[in-house]
């Protein structure tokens, strides 16, 4: 064969059978729900989200401060003022911190705060009990006696009369079982409060006369949890 009688076979196009058929497109996203998120639920969560944080914050930070003191919250709250300010600047002098990072950081940081406010509750409820004085409540002076309180587990006192010697009397509060609270049913010591586990003291003024003191836990007192004192 001869390089005239060569011919050219040309390829034939694809059949419509053989045609490659067009790639599949994807399921758009839903207007009706984007729009739900966007417009409904997104403006909605994200001020009660914040709301929620802020006062988080606020309460552990507050059970921080008033368990630590007046010395010792000034000193706290410098040392929270320095922590929130350099880790602002770390954030800022890092642009490319990742958004996972900065949640995490953010996470351990309310975990710590919670943590410390749990903590620090029982002690910041005997701290507001006796420092605030109004004459009978954490009187000046030493206590002429010390009258031991027990909350039983059975939502009773260990007595149902104590007596004392008129006077100031210091009144050490200790919780053999559960969480219980010690107040006076008399308005001159709305102010006084104590509240165990942990075991609490608090010094009263009590003039000669009857007190009542009971649990300010709800369901405690109808359970029988009080007792009076006497003062004489």
């Amino acid at each position: 064969m001869t390089d005239d009688d060569t011919t050219t076979l040309e390829a034939e196009p694809p059949t419509a059978d053989e045609a490659p058929a067009p790639p599949a497109l994807g399921a758009g996203p839903d207007p009706i729900r984007e729009a739900r998120w966007t417009r409904l639920i997104l403006p909605l969560a994200l001020p009660l989200g914040a709301a929620v944080l802020i006062a988080v914050f606020v309460l552990n930070v507050s059970r921080v401060l008033l368990a630590a003191g007046s010395n010792g919250a000034v000193v706290m709250g410098i040392a929270l003022i320095v922590v929130i300010l350099g880790g602002a600047a770390a954030i800022s002098a890092a642009p490319r911190l990742r958004t996972s990072s900065l949640v995490m950081l953010v996470s351990a940081g309310f975990i710590v705060i919670i943590s410390a406010g749990l903590v620090a509750a029982p002690a910041s409820v005997e701290k507001v009990a006796t420092t605030a004085s109004n004459g009978n409540v954490n009187p000046a002076g030493p206590a002429k006696a010390t009258l031991e309180v027990h909350a039983l587990p059975i939502l009773k006192f260990n007595a149902t009369q104590f007596t004392v010697p008129a006077g100031i009397v210091n009144i050490h509060y200790i919780s053999d079982g559960g969480s219980h609270t010690l107040a006076i049913d008399d308005p001159k010591y709305t102010s006084f409060l104590l509240q165990a586990p942990p075991a609490a003291n608090g010094k009263v003024l009590l003039k000669p006369g009857t007190y009542t003191i009971y649990c300010t836990i709800p369901g405690h007192r109808a359970a029988g949890m009080q007792a009076t004192i006497i003062a004489q």
